[in-house]
């Protein structure tokens, strides 16, 4: 790794911590750039999902009471979704370049709207499904929840959030709690098979990590000062804007 890529993978870092405290999708901005780097398109991603991983952990750990007191609960509400980080890693690892580069642009889109929508997300869902629908459908969605981040990620949360408030989970102080830890849970099951399976830049993920650490404290010290909304709707247009230009390129 020359000084020059660890320079571009720890300003990668940066941004993308920035990014996650400010309103979420780091993913949008760490791949492209890890894509301007030189590193394929899949290795990039998986190089990405690994880096990323610890971003939730202090989170979770804040949380952890209302976890355990959830017990069996939550552990029924998870089980899907680490069945889906599992199928959505083995798809990342065995999807050819060609397929992966034909499906991303869809997942971008899928992405940069999800986070666009942010917390909305939930209310919407509550629109279009009956509630007697609803307890049989968040397994199935907290599975392709769990499916879409094993292979992306960008904007997880907010599909969370919008699962666990489809479920029944009493608040949103609640369900972001539970957020957190699912989030944690569907990435670290993720990372597993990635790392195993030899895709992962592991010298670029150190340093982006590296850089994803001191971005996250520099974007919370501003995140309570700057407008949500428009600040999550430039965020995901740029960061669409950036991995469409280097894909296409």
């Amino acid at each position: 790794m020359t000084l020059s890529e660890a320079a571009l993978f720890l300003a990668a870092g940066v941004i993308g911590g920035v990014v996650n405290s400010l309103a979420g999708g780091a993913k949008l901005f760490v791949f492209p750039i890890l894509l301007a780097s030189g590193l394929p398109p899949i290795v990039a991603n998986a190089t990405g999902t690994v880096a990323l991983w610890p971003a939730q952990l202090p989170a979770a750990w804040l949380h952890r009471a209302h976890i355990l007191a959830e017990g069996r609960a939550f552990l029924w509400r998870m089980s899907p979704a680490l069945v889906g980080a599992l199928a959505g890693a083995a798809l990342l690892i065995n999807a050819s370049e060609r397929a992966f580069l034909a499906v991303i642009p869809f997942v971008l889109v899928a992405a940069v709207a999800i986070i666009i929508l942010g917390n909305r997300t939930a209310t919407l869902a509550a629109r279009v499904l009956p509630a007697r629908y609803r307890g049989a459908a968040s397994g199935v969605l907290m599975f392709v929840t769990g499916l879409y981040g094993g292979f992306f990620g960008a904007g997880m949360g907010f599909l969370l959030i919008a699962v666990l408030t489809l479920a029944g989970v009493a608040s949103i102080h609640a369900a972001n709690a539970e957020k957190n830890a699912l989030a944690t849970a569907i990435n670290t099951t993720a990372v597993v098979p990635l790392l195993a399976s030899g895709l992962v830049h592991l010298p670029a993920a150190g340093v982006v990590l590296l850089g994803g650490l001191l971005g996250g404290t520099l974007g919370g010290r501003v995140s309570g000062r700057l407008p949500e909304v428009p600040m999550r709707v430039g965020i995901a247009v740029l960061g669409l804007v950036l991995t469409l230009s280097f894909l296409f390129s």
